[in-house]
């Protein structure tokens, strides 16, 4: 899958050097034909509401901040470790995404060659916790600190954490945290309705064209969406219950 990606990319990248040669330099007439490289999608996983609410009452007290905030924010496990209590602005009630960690190493950059500094705000659920924590730390405090450490989460912390959930609850080991929390925010908020770019503008994604992957369709949905087609006049008008439930 790799290979065929990076074939893709140098194709793409040839041919936008070949346009520039034809449009700009004047110095070839013609652009070749290149052969189709077809880049399959993998598929992506995510949790119902009702299945994270399953997961955060399999996880420690001590654990439940993190994860919580990762589930009801949608920014990766990296930056939520790397978030730092100076990123909070409580009058405003956002949180600016601006370092993250790779691997164990603290960086201050979003992941991406292009990327920049995401404000988000800061979920109702996730007020009261994180307040305490820039009232009563410096700056420079992280926001999540393990307790059996007294630092930040690590990569292998938050594995632990999420395998042993999975195992629990008997989830697929193909569903990994990151589809249990970004991916899950995503799918979720879409098919509830909110726009790709609401969602786009979230996730800190530069174009909508990469959340759209998150553009699931949920079947009760669907269903009820359905009934606003009518040959008979007779449209829809109240969201049915069964059309509340996001699966």
């Amino acid at each position: 899958m790799i290979l065929v990606i990076r074939l893709k990319n140098i194709f793409d990248n040839f041919k936008t050097f070949l346009r520039y040669l034809r449009n700009d330099l004047e110095i070839v007439d013609t652009i070749p034909s290149f052969p189709v490289v077809e880049v399959i999608q993998p598929e992506t996983h995510w949790l119902s509401a009702e299945v994270q609410k399953m997961v955060m009452d399999c996880i420690l007290e001590e654990d439940k901040p993190i994860i919580a905030f990762l589930m009801l924010h949608g920014c990766r496990s990296g930056e939520a470790r790397a978030l730092k209590c100076k990123d909070v602005s409580l009058d405003k009630g956002t949180i600016t995404i601006s370092a993250t960690f790779s691997n164990e190493v603290y960086r201050e950059k979003r992941k991406g060659r292009n990327s920049k500094n995401v404000t988000i705000p800061i979920h109702p659920e996730m007020l009261g916790y994180i307040k305490a924590r820039v009232e009563s730390n410096l700056p420079g405090a992280f926001m999540f600190v393990n307790s059996s450490t007294g630092k930040n989460y690590s990569e292998g912390n938050l594995s632990k954490i999420w395998d042993n959930v999975r195992e629990g609850l008997g989830l697929s080991k193909s569903v990994r945290l990151y589809d249990a929390t970004r991916h899950s925010v995503a799918s979720q908020l879409v098919n509830k309705g909110v726009s790709l770019f609401s969602v786009s503008r979230l996730l800190g994604h530069s174009t909508t064209k990469m959340t759209e992957r998150y553009a699931h369709v949920d079947l009760e949905k669907l269903k009820f969406d359905m009934k606003n087609l009518s040959l008979k006049g007779e449209i829809v008008t109240k969201l049915s219950p069964e059309a509340k439930t996001v699966l």
